[in-house]
C-alpha cells in the first residue's frame, strides 16, 4: 500500500488517464502488481488531496543515464519509445523529461523503478 506524491502539474494527467505510471526511485518496500496505490498531491502538507486509489498492474526496473538513454528490464528504449514514455508520465516530449530529471538538481543517471496503474 504505497502512497506517492506528485507535484500539481501532473494531476490533471493522473485524473485524465494520459498518466498511467510513475517513476520512482527504489524502495526498500514498494507496491506489486494488485497492491493498492494511493495517488496524492500535497501529501505530508495542509490540505493534501487523494487523487486516485488504483491498483499496481506492473512494476519494471529503470535507467536513465545521464546521455538519455533510457533502459526498462534491461533493454533500452529506441526514440519513439522514449518519446511515448514521456508522454504517459505527463511530459510533452522527452526532452522535457529529461529537463525535469536534470533541474534543479541533477539527479542522472537515475535507477529506480515504473510503477503502472490502469
Amino acid at each position: 500500500m504505497g502512497l506517492y506524491n506528485f507535484q500539481p502539474r501532473f494531476v490533471p494527467f493522473i485524473r485524465a488517464g494520459t498518466k498511467k505510471h510513475t517513476i520512482r526511485a527504489t524502495r526498500s518496500v514498494c507496491d506489486k502488481p494488485g497492491d493498492t496505490m494511493h495517488l496524492y498531491t500535497g501529501l505530508r502538507q495542509k490540505g493534501a488531496t487523494l487523487i486516485a486509489r488504483v491498483p499496481c498492474v506492473k512494476v519494471e526496473n529503470i535507467l536513465i543515464t545521464t546521455g538519455g538513454w533510457v533502459r526498462i528490464d534491461g533493454l533500452y528504449l529506441a526514440d519513439d519509445e522514449r518519446e511515448a514514455l514521456a508522454r504517459r508520465d505527463g511530459f510533452e516530449s522527452f526532452a522535457a523529461m529529461l529537463e525535469f530529471w536534470r533541474e534543479p538538481k541533477n539527479r542522472l543517471p537515475f535507477r529506480g523503478k515504473i510503477f503502472h496503474w490502469k
